[in-house]
């Protein structure tokens, strides 16, 4: 049966995707039973949209656009992270680095106006955790002198659209087919956590995919220079570094991971020193040993230890789950991949591995895997965006519950697909 252009069903069918998102953004709180309802109608009409629609990529691009500018009137709904980044920009503009002391220690010092924005914030007593390149698209617009807060998510907001809309270019042209990148462009998680919420995602994912292009261009150089501002933006690539080894071969990975460094301590200069460094490790320290969410396997384990122990095993279990992940994919880069191992395959087993032994996932956290399956064709990123939801069910107004449940159900449809396709190498979207 021939798919439909762009016509009269074509758009019935884009409202059925974008009222629903809409109606999150600006009139459903996280704690509301109908986020899960209106999600759930957003996420049928994606696929549907998916196997109906047959657009071309400027028609596409022009939809993905749109949904995301329509989100840019109302603040996040789904996540208060975006106070800390504000709160970040505007200290660092008044002279006080971002990493040196944390909200509660600050508050004392700063000049009239703060009290309101230190109200919001979520986790004042930690330090900032994160990452050079994101503290600089903080302060954009205190450097503008932008105090107010929906001005500066707005600022914010604009930096963000142009990297979703690099992204999906890059997309393309590593697809070569509008319809893949459909699978990315009009999801509806990517939209409402990247531009709704303000997570900082997307510019890992265009990094990366930036570095995947230019790797396979033989363009390794500037590949890695495009990894390492990814990793300014958001930690997460850092665990890609193994797989250069012997997929680039020792040589060009050893000068990859210079170019690496270089930048990393360069672009690092202005914002960290050794003190700072051990504030911002010291916040990183305190996620890994004591903030958990959505994390299956780690909930499975501390559950085991509460029955064995008496008490949450957090305090170690995390670490030792994270040192687990990292063992795990430095035998996998060492031992598996070689020079004709897939790029985004080898990042999305790489990245599953890691948010699988998490003891944090947020539903954004899988956003660059539904990027990677613009090329891998995997389709447990597809499903995860939307099972991920499913963890804001444990929101009440009398605070978070871990909905145990729907966790678990969310683990064992996503392992089990995953592990299915990544092992017997059966890639389930149509078009692989």
């Amino acid at each position: 049966m021939p798919k439909w252009g762009f016509g009269v069903k074509t758009v019935i069918l884009f409202l059925g995707l974008l009222l629903p998102i809409l109606t999150i953004h600006y009139g459903t709180e996280r704690s509301s039973n109908w986020l899960i309802v209106s999600y759930l109608v957003a996420f049928i009409s994606y696929l549907v949209f998916y196997k109906k629609v047959d657009l071309n990529f400027n028609q596409l691009l022009l939809l993905a656009i749109v949904m995301r500018v329509l989100l840019f009137f109302g603040s996040p709904r789904l996540s208060d992270d975006y106070y800390r980044f504000i709160w970040d920009g505007q200290i660092w503009v008044e002279g006080i680095n971002p990493y040196s002391s944390t909200p509660a220690d600050l508050m004392n010092e700063l000049p009239a106006g703060y009290d309101e924005l230190y109200q919001r914030l979520n986790s004042p007593e930690y330090h900032s955790t994160y990452p050079p390149l994101s503290q600089y698209i903080f302060s954009i617009p205190a450097w503008f002198g932008i105090k107010d807060v929906f001005l500066s998510m707005t600022l914010i907001r604009i930096v963000l659209l142009l990297f979703e809309v690099a992204a999906i270019y890059l997309l393309f042209q590593l697809t070569s087919d509008s319809s893949k990148v459909m699978i990315y462009a009009l999801n509806p998680l990517v939209i409402l956590e990247l531009i709704g919420n303000l997570h900082f995602e997307g510019l890992v994912v265009f990094f990366v995919l930036l570095a995947g292009w230019l790797y396979q261009k033989e363009q390794w150089r500037k590949a890695a220079v495009a990894l390492s501002l990814g990793i300014l933006a958001k930690l997460t690539p850092l665990m890609f570094l193994p797989v250069l080894l012997k997929k680039t071969g020792f040589q060009r990975a050893a000068i990859g991971y210079i170019i690496i460094g270089s930048i990393l301590v360069g672009l690092s200069f202005p914002i960290l020193d050794f003190e700072i460094l051990k504030g911002m490790f010291s916040g990183l320290d305190l996620f890994f040993r004591k903030f958990e969410f959505n994390a299956g396997l780690f909930f499975l384990i501390r559950e085991t230890g509460f029955w064995v122990m008496g008490y949450d095993i957090v305090q170690t279990a995390g670490p030792r789950m994270s040192y687990a992940a990292f063992a795990i994919i430095m035998v996998y880069s060492f031992v598996v991949v070689n020079r004709n191992t897939d790029w985004f395959k080898a990042l999305t087993l790489v990245l599953f591995v890691q948010l699988i032994l998490a003891t944090t996932v947020h539903p954004w956290y899988v956003i660059p895997l539904i990027a990677f399956s613009c090329m891998t064709g995997y389709a447990f990123p597809i499903v995860w965006s939307f099972l991920a939801v499913l963890s804001y069910i444990g929101y009440s107004s009398a605070g978070y519950t871990h909905p145990m449940l729907w966790i678990a159900l969310e683990y064992s449809v996503i392992m089990g697909v995953g592990f299915y396709e990544i092992i017997k190498r059966k890639p389930l979207l149509p078009y692989v």
